[in-house]
């Protein structure tokens, strides 16, 4: 099998996107939209970037499960017409753009918006 990063570029690229998911996590606690009032309605959104955070840190096909997650938070704001930061939607477009080409063979399958398809 051919692989199109050599090792120091992927852990580069990998390191990019978990850096972009650690941001786009902590943006739901410095942002005053997200307060107590109405954190409930994104929290699924936040718990799930977590999540996957930790599958970069279990090295668990992190960049395959961080596309699921971008097709997932994606499914979220339709379905429950949640509203994203302009911050957020940046970072979203990056993630979705530097994983759109990864195999989803690995991740568990599961309704899109369901979230337990990034449990632990």
């Amino acid at each position: 099998m051919i692989s199109l990063f050599s090792r120091p570029q992927q852990k580069q690229e990998d390191n990019k996107i978990y850096t972009l998911l650690n941001e786009f996590y902590n943006s739901f606690s410095k942002n005053n939209t997200f307060n107590e009032m109405n954190i409930e309605k994104y929290r699924n959104v936040r718990d799930a970037a977590g999540l996957v955070m930790r599958k970069f840190e279990k090295h668990d096909h992190p960049l395959a499960y961080t596309n699921k997650l971008v097709m997932y938070i994606d499914a979220q704001v339709a379905l429950k017409n949640l509203h994203l930061t302009h911050e957020q939607r940046k970072i979203m477009q990056v993630l979705r753009e530097d994983t759109k080409y990864t195999n989803l063979c690995y991740v568990y399958t599961s309704p899109i918006n369901n979230s337990d398809q990034f449990e632990v």
